[in-house]
């Protein structure tokens, strides 16, 4: 067991909370226009064919592909369900969220200015109320030079909480950290590694190249002085 605080370990889960809060107010408001194949709030927009809602209890089903969109946000999916009242939703099959880096999370420092993420996975379940956001199955998140991937990603925005498992791998600019589990504190940035073993790598940067020597100046001989001849008598 690792426990540290770690520079690429920060760097990574920022990636891990800019995709997943991309998808933060997917499930935020219950809808309460029906557009034609989908719905629409003052937060979002659910474009699809084919929409199964009911009034009184708030439940929905979308059976065939789906677009989320909101302000710096967009979502896909193969189909989507959830409740409209209790503000959860849950999109499934090749599931594609996409933050520009404007979305309204932006005013967050967590990862403010930190650019577009985007993250893939086979589900994705947001319970808005509870503020909790899993992503499972081949999971993997890019933003920039940095990517991630692991079997399922959990954010508790209520606790500030990000917990990555299953074959967790992270990246950043050459340096690299695998493990089995990990758990990261937002607020107080600290880490939690896990793994059997946990390992970190950091490029090793190459020595510095030797200074050339100054080139020699070649030394002149010395020119001898040519001797007198004899002397004539007058």
């Amino acid at each position: 067991m690792m426990t540290r605080r770690h520079r690429l370990a920060q760097l990574g889960f920022r990636i891990a909370l800019a995709a997943l809060a991309g998808s933060v107010a997917l499930g935020a408001a219950p809808p309460p226009d029906q557009g034609p194949g989908g719905l629409a709030t003052p937060d979002y927009r659910i474009q699809t064919d084919e929409t199964h809602w009911n009034f009184n209890s708030g439940d929905f089903t979308m059976p065939h592909h789906v677009h989320f969109v909101r302000p710096g946000t967009d979502a896909v999916g193969d189909k989507a369900s959830g409740n409209s009242k209790r503000g959860t939703a849950t999109l499934t099959g090749d599931v594609v969220v996409h933050d520009s880096g404007n979305a309204t999370e932006a005013g967050d420092p967590t990862y403010r200015g930190n650019g577009p993420a985007t993250l893939t996975c086979d589900q994705l379940d947001i319970d808005s109320k509870a503020k909790l956001y899993t992503a499972t199955g081949h999971v993997h998140f890019a933003q920039g030079t940095r990517t991630g991937t692991a079997d399922k990603a959990i954010l508790n925005r209520g606790t500030g909480k990000l917990h990555l498992e299953g074959d967790v791998k992270l990246t950043d600019n050459g340096s690299t950290m695998s493990a089995g589990t990990v758990d990261y504190d937002l607020n107080t940035k600290d880490a939690e590694v896990h793994g059997s073993p946990a390992v970190m790598t950091q490029p090793v940067s190459p020595p510095p190249a030797p200074a050339t020597p100054p080139a020699k100046t070649p030394k002149r001989k010395p020119v001898k002085a040519a001797a007198p001849g004899p002397t004539r008598k007058p």
